[in-house]
């Protein structure tokens, strides 16, 4: 065998492990994760559940609290169900004539209640007349959840989520005053289960979102915000959901 021959071998085998080491990371990442995500809700939970059972009045914001923790417990669930199918090939969206006037109100509402915070404001823009599209309403509630939802989590102060027909195309904008996207998390959108050094987590929402959006012939977009700069005074994100309009006479 030539040297060159063993030089190459060699920086195979060294590539090899270098990608065996970076998946055994990304798995061990995730279970982590997972285990966090579940330990953290549950804990509330079974604390405002002693807390209740000791309490001789009643006490809504307990009953808030836990209601909150068990929908977190209930998104993450709903997450891993969906990503199984879609890793597996077997997620195929049921199409039916669907208002994202209706979809989007309904997103926000439940964002709010799992990711809002007392110092975030979130506002929406949508319009009086229903906006129709054939799409599968049980996916894109989740693809508008998320995306609303991750804007509730990095905002400093303020998110807007605006509803308009553009062209032929129905468009969901989502934008806050947060930190943005680093270049690496935008370079990688859609990407999931991949080893970051800016971002928290696996990429799991938005990679869903938008593997969800391409079954309906839609796109995810990331734009700079027109917000006023949050504390940090970088420009923060615009998330650009677009989605095919339905004609009025399909």
């Amino acid at each position: 065998m030539s040297v060159a021959s063993i030089v190459g071998a060699s920086g195979a085998e060294a590539a090899a492990a270098d990608g065996t080491e970076a998946a055994e990371h990304v798995r061990t990442q995730f279970l982590r994760r997972v285990a966090h995500d579940i330990a953290s809700p549950t804990g509330v939970s079974m604390t405002v559940l002693d807390e209740l059972a000791s309490s001789d009045r009643p006490r809504p914001e307990l009953v808030a609290m836990a209601r909150r923790s068990l929908r977190r417990l209930m998104r993450l669930s709903e997450h891993l169900a969906l990503v199984a199918e879609l890793e597996a090939g077997e997620l195929v969206p049921e199409l039916a004539p669907t208002d994202l006037r209706v979809l989007a109100k309904k997103a926000l509402d439940e964002a709010v209640s799992i990711d809002g915070r007392k110092n975030v404001v979130a506002v929406a823009d949508l319009p009086d007349a229903p906006l129709l599209v054939a799409a599968d309403g049980r996916l894109l509630h989740v693809v508008f959840r998320e995306v609303i939802g991750n804007a509730l989590k990095l905002a400093q102060s303020r998110v807007e989520v605006s509803l308009r027909a553009h062209d032929a195309h129905l468009v969901l904008r989502v934008e806050d005053d947060g930190p943005g996207f680093s270049a690496e998390s935008a370079a990688t959108l859609g990407r999931r289960f991949l080893k970051r050094t800016s971002a928290r987590g696996l990429g799991l929402s938005l990679s869903m979102a938008m593997d969800i959006l391409r079954s309906h012939g839609g796109t995810l977009d990331l734009e700079a915000s027109a917000l006023p700069p949050g504390r940090r005074g970088t420009p923060g994100a615009a998330v650009v959901v677009k989605l095919p309009a339905t004609r009025n006479d399909a």
